[in-house]
């Protein structure tokens, strides 16, 4: 098993919740990649962990909304990935730390050539 040094600068809760990803910025450009569902596996104020099918990148930056029962958004904005493991079956779990709100008064083109 591997072990990572803990880098967390906020408590982690266990939340499974619904999770809309893709990808926006790799190696620098710009991605126009289409919107995959997944789950979210741990969830705090500075980031999350969820599970992809896709492999993304470490400095990915990725476009997330997180909504709880369809109406209730938690977090809709962009993530930076920190890590990503491959897990058993296949499937991929992506840790990643927040780095913009949609909800800012900044342009998508402000916040993908700010560089994180």
């Amino acid at each position: 098993m591997i072990s990572y040094e803990e880098r967390r600068d906020s408590i982690r809760a266990r939340r499974i919740i619904t999770v809309r990803h893709r990808l926006v910025k790799h190696q620098n450009r710009k991605v126009n990649s289409m919107w995959q569902l997944s789950t979210t596996e741990n969830m705090s104020i500075s980031g999350l962990l969820f599970v992809s099918a896709l492999a993304y990148h470490e400095g990915d930056i990725i476009e997330l909304e997180v909504v709880m029962s369809g109406v209730l958004d938690i977090f809709n904005g962009y993530g930076k990935v920190v890590r990503t493991m491959r897990h058993k079956g296949g499937c991929y779990h992506v840790a990643v730390r927040y780095v913009d709100l949609k909800s800012r008064p900044r342009s998508a083109k402000t916040i993908l050539d700010v560089n994180h």
